[in-house]
C-alpha cells in the first residue's frame, strides 16, 4: 500500500534551508526545527567547534540523548504501573476468596 507524498515544508536549521516532504503538520516542522535550532545555539555557545555539520550533529545527538532517557523514564513507569496492578489484583483476588 503506498503512502500519500505528504506536504512540503521548507525546514530553516542554522540558516540552511532543508526541503522535507512529511505527513506531519506546518506546526509540528516549525516546533522542530526550533527545537533543533535551540540545541545547535546551545553547542554554538559553548563553544566547542564551528564547524557547522558537526554541530548540527552534536545538536542530533542531544536530542537523541534526549528521546533514549525518556523512553527509558517510560518503560520504568510502565513496569511500576503493572507491578501495581499485578499488586491490586493479587489483593482483590485475596479479598474475594
Amino acid at each position: 500500500m503506498m503512502k500519500g507524498m505528504g506536504n512540503r515544508f521548507d525546514v530553516n536549521i542554522a540558516g540552511y534551508t532543508l526541503t522535507v516532504v512529511t505527513d506531519r503538520s506546518a506546526e509540528h516542522m516549525d516546533r522542530l526545527g526550533e527545537l533543533l535550532n535551540q540545541r545547535v545555539r546551545e553547542i554554538q555557545k559553548s563553544g566547542g567547534t564551528s564547524n557547522y555539520l558537526h554541530v548540527v550533529m552534536l545538536a542530533a545527538m542531544k536530542l537523541a540523548d534526549e528521546v533514549l532517557e525518556m523512553r527509558g523514564q517510560k518503560e520504568s513507569e510502565k513496569e511500576r504501573i503493572e507491578r501495581k496492578s499485578r499488586d491490586i489484583l493479587a489483593a482483590i483476588d485475596d479479598a474475594l476468596k
